[in-house]
């Protein structure tokens, strides 16, 4: 299963990212999300079947070779907005949208991109 087939099986929608865990020496990096839903019925359709929702799932990227936030400042804290893969070269290429709320409750869009090397499957 490609990584775009991958995401295909995920709901995201109305889930907020909780933060990131940057693993350096290990080339790793997990994003912490709410709650991740599966989408497991035969028509892929979404079926709102919670029972195996993951609470403060994680999605991991290893063998990351970049990684960055634009703009920069604002921390990606609040609701997904979208997330797309697409193979760039020998990469893969994420592309996660992500609102950032400040204490005023003024949104931002952070785009954070992450290229990693990691095998499919």
């Amino acid at each position: 299963m490609t990584p775009s087939q991958f995401l295909q099986t995920l709901y995201l929608g109305d889930r907020a990212c909780m933060g990131f865990v940057i693993d350096c020496w290990n080339e790793r990096v997990e994003m912490v999300v709410d709650r991740i839903s599966r989408i497991r019925s035969v028509s892929e359709g979404w079926n709102f079947d919670a029972t195996g929702d993951i609470e403060k799932g994680r999605l991991v990227f290893e063998m990351v070779t970049s990684l960055s936030f634009s703009p920069a400042g604002p921390l990606p804290n609040d609701v997904m907005l979208g997330i797309d893969a697409e193979p760039v070269g020998d990469v893969h290429r994420f592309t996660i949208k992500i609102a950032s709320v400040n204490d005023q409750a003024n949104s931002t869009e952070v785009t954070v991109n992450i290229e990693d090397s990691g095998l499919e499957g």
